[in-house]
């Protein structure tokens, strides 16, 4: 299973919001030790609205295993784009992340068997999901 983790609210304690856009706050408690957990069992990448770079930094000071998908390391290998690359379809963007042990760190949506994420709501029809506080209008 591939399982992705929101960074902020999740990992990061966020206490101020995004405030100036540094990562300001301590993790959350078990945040650490819920993620080495979650990598014993299962792959897991951190989504983030953030840069890669900065969250990747933030995690290896916790000693992580970190990467971004910047670039594809299966292209890199080669130096040059492989078109038709079954990790990255030769974007130089991987589309799917399954190793174990090692976080990768991307803003962009991948494929994931389950999305932790303090801001969810989780969708089983469209009466419930417009039913929720969160996605009601304000008058």
């Amino acid at each position: 299973m591939t399982i992705a983790v929101d960074f902020d609210g999740v990992i990061h304690r966020y206490s101020r919001g995004w405030a100036d856009g540094t990562i300001y706050d301590p993790p959350l408690p078990g945040a650490i030790d819920g993620l080495r957990a979650l990598m014993d069992r299962d792959a897991v990448f951190i989504f983030t609205t953030r840069g890669p770079k900065q969250v990747a930094a933030w995690l290896r000071a916790f000693e992580f295993d970190v990467t971004t998908d910047e670039r594809c390391s299966h292209c890199n290998r080669s130096s040059r784009r492989i078109p038709g690359c079954q990790h990255c379809e030769g974007t130089g963007l991987l589309t799917f992340w399954n190793p174990r042990g090692q976080l990768l760190v991307t803003n962009r949506k991948l494929a994931a068997t389950a999305y932790l994420d303090d801001r969810a709501v989780r969708f089983t029809d469209w009466e419930q999901a417009l039913a929720e506080p969160a996605l009601k209008g304000r008058s």
